[in-house]
């Protein structure tokens, strides 16, 4: 396994979970392999990936807000909770944990979950339905519904045995490219973010607050520039060891219904995550921010 291949297997962490299970990660995504979580060293071991939400400690809307309602813990089986739609993969937020909508119920049906393919459950041919629509590794027969403020569809709701579930888009079922503003259009972040905080690679300490309106959109704004990245070993190296030196941090959106969107960013290396997927940002997006990270201090990652 290369560097890249290393990189992918880590790639798709929840927030949630990383201070009970920062040795788990997730495998990479192929047809066979892509929903297995690996172990890893952990100077790698926590990775830019999957967008984070955490319960809101006090409402952000009057029409729609949603809360996380229970907390789970690392699988044991390592088996990353994700499903098919539309031609996306999503990922479950919090690894499966339910979720409470308020205001606005979701109503408009999506379809239903039907094929299995969690290898500790599915048939023979789990495989050959890895990039069905409607394939999941949870929640089989659960019912999909679209969530009133998502019409992209870049969120949507898993009602499964009375509970629901909130599902994240994190990439394409085929693995092409999605570049930053297909990203950001279909979250549509200009829309719904109120704040951003600057967290800590770990996400348990807010470094900075920016609550400046014009400040969020213009980094919004300025992370439409970024390209999707073609990083060789060297430089995923350099991204395993700008972590574990304490030079990566959460770059998180508070959202208007409660929850919260997080991205990894490097600055010194101008990498972000989306998603599954790195990008890389031009100097002029730094040019523009300098300010925003300068004397930001945390800890370096532990070494297990």
């Amino acid at each position: 396994m290369n560097n890249k291949d290393l990189f992918k297997a880590i790639g798709h962490v929840d927030g949630n979970l990383v201070e009970e299970a920062n040795t788990t990660r997730r495998t990479n995504i192929n047809k066979k392999s892509y929903i297995r979580w690996g172990t890893i060293a952990a100077c790698l071991a926590v990775v830019v990936g999957l967008a984070i939400y955490k319960s809101p400690s006090t409402p952000q809307s009057a029409s729609l807000e949603i809360s996380q309602q229970t907390q789970v813990s690392a699988s044991p089986t390592g088996i990353r909770k994700i499903l098919n739609y539309n031609g996306y993969r999503y990922a479950f937020v919090g690894d499966g944990a339910q979720f409470k909508f308020t205001g606005l119920e979701p109503v408009q049906s999506l379809g239903t979950l039907e094929y299995d393919i969690n290898p500790e459950t599915a048939k023979n041919d789990g495989d050959n339905n890895v990039e069905e629509n409607y394939a999941t590794t949870f929640a089989v027969g659960g019912k999909l519904y679209e969530i009133p403020t998502y019409p992209s569809h870049f969120r949507i709701a898993v009602k499964y045995e009375h509970n629901y579930y909130l599902a994240e888009l994190v990439a394409k079922v085929n693995d092409s490219e999605m570049t930053a503003k297909e990203y950001l259009d279909m979250s549509n972040l200009k829309e719904h973010a109120k704040e951003i905080d600057i967290l800590n690679h770990m996400g348990n300490d807010v470094l900075k607050k920016i609550t400046d309106h014009t400040l969020v959109e213009s980094i919004i704004e300025g992370l439409y520039s970024a390209t999707n990245a073609d990083l060789t070993n060297n430089e995923y190296e350099a991204i395993g060891g700008a972590q574990s030196e304490g030079k990566s941090y959460q770059l998180q959106f508070n959202i208007k219904d409660g929850t919260e969107i997080a991205m990894y960013i490097i600055p010194e290396l101008k990498v972000v995550s989306m998603g599954d997927a790195y990008y890389q940002l031009p100097d002029a997006f730094f040019d523009q921010t300098e300010d925003i990270f300068a004397g930001l201090i945390q800890e370096a990652l532990p070494l297990y």
